[in-house]
């Protein structure tokens, strides 16, 4: 491969990380069409749930998609955010 190809390469795999919201956890919000810039203020609420809640190290994954989820953010498995959960 040219320089200019792996450069072009390069410059397309990072432009991924600018659409997208990742948070603490490892969950990822938006995408091309729905940048995850636009959830800044979702992302900030729910961290905050999760010290008002207590919630323990373990679920803070599952409990911050499913509040992403219930403050208007789409999310891959919302099957996942039951009525028990969050």
């Amino acid at each position: 491969m040219t320089r200019k190809t792996v450069l072009m390469l390069t410059l397309a795999a990072g432009g991924c990380s600018l659409v997208t919201l990742t948070d603490p956890y490892g969950n990822q919000y938006g995408d091309y069409y729905n940048h995850g810039a636009n959830y800044r203020y979702q992302l900030t609420t729910c961290e905050q749930e999760i010290d008002d809640h207590a919630v323990p190290n373990a679920g803070r994954k599952l409990f911050m998609r499913c509040c992403m989820w219930r403050h208007g953010v789409p999310i891959d498995d919302a099957q996942s955010c039951g009525p028990a959960t969050g």
